[in-house]
């Protein structure tokens, strides 16, 4: 068993009427299966599979950055419902359900997606 240490920052001077100015970190206990950050080229055609059904027992926390600086990757579950649009050079980091695959399509153009992914244990 390894240990993860998510942490996200938001600050701001003006996207709310009052000054904005957070942090929160976590500690995840992660284990197999599981791949370091790594990059992959997307097509606008077909589905590169981050996460498959088979393959995805149990939740995994899932990070994702579009390299791209012009084009859009969209993420969908494995039902082909689409979930999360990537703008270009936008990332997340998030848990998927257990069972449930993550597929990327590229938008308009091939993009490279840098991602990785962690297997709650």
């Amino acid at each position: 068993m390894a240990t993860l240490t998510p942490s996200l920052t938001l600050t701001s001077t003006n996207a709310t009427t009052d000054g904005l100015s957070f942090t929160v970190t976590d500690s995840l206990n992660v284990g197999e299966p599981a791949i370091n950050v790594a990059r992959a080229s997307i097509a606008t055609t077909g589905q590169f599979n981050i996460l498959t059904t088979a393959g995805n027992a149990g939740i995994t926390y899932v990070y994702v950055k579009n390299i791209d600086s012009t084009n859009i990757i969209t993420l969908k579950a494995d039902d082909a419902t689409a979930i999360i649009d990537l703008g270009p050079e936008e990332f997340a980091f998030f848990p998927v359900k257990g069972g449930v695959g993550l597929e990327a399509t590229a938008d308009t153009a091939a993009c490279v997606l840098e991602y990785g992914y962690w297997t709650k244990s």
